[in-house]
């Protein structure tokens, strides 16, 4: 087999902001790929409140790549801004998602998507972006310091699973309550 059949087909695509009828399209792709086995702990789960909330609050921080011509989203980016008085930059961007179908990863997707957010940003006085991920999702830390970002600190978490309560635990409960 030539090394010209084992390549990719490039496939022209193109970046926009997000419309209210990507919602759907966007949410499918992220349960393709933010799975449970993957990021089994993931302090926040994906659902379609994470795609239609940011898209509510802040839809010009919301962008889809397409294929071109079908128009086929194969990738997003999802962010806001954070306004902190008394802080140094004073407005902040946070990257709250960024997905790329597994057909369009390493093709530089990734960055374009984030490259046309970070413009946004920027336009609407944001001087710091923030971005987070499992301190052991290398392939996320690796993209991100090859935007420029750079690792500030460790973040801890903590997690604490509650049992349901058993008639007995009830009973304990109960007659312990200060009145």
């Amino acid at each position: 087999m030539s090394s010209e059949n084992t390549r990719k087909k490039k496939v022209e695509t193109s970046i926009r902001q997000m419309e209210i009828d990507d919602i759907s399209a966007v949410y499918h792709l992220g349960e393709e790929l933010f799975t449970s086995e993957e990021f089994p702990i993931l302090y926040r789960t994906w659902d379609q409140y994470e795609v239609t909330d940011y898209f509510t609050s802040d839809p010009e921080y919301c962008m889809i790549a397409e294929t071109e011509p079908d128009g086929k989203i194969v990738g997003f980016i999802i962010g806001t801004t954070i306004e902190k008085e008394g802080t140094a930059w004073k407005k902040y961007g946070y990257i709250s998602w960024i997905g790329v179908a597994e057909d369009f990863q390493r093709t530089n997707l990734g960055i374009r998507l984030y490259k046309r957010l970070e413009q946004r940003l920027r336009k609407d006085g944001v001087r710091m972006v923030i971005a987070d991920t499992d301190s052991e999702n290398e392939p996320a830390i690796a993209f991100f310091k090859a935007l420029g970002f750079y690792h500030s600190s460790e973040h801890v978490w903590l997690a604490k699973t509650i049992r349901r309560p058993t008639k007995e635990n009830n009973k304990s409960e109960n007659s312990s309550k200060i009145t």
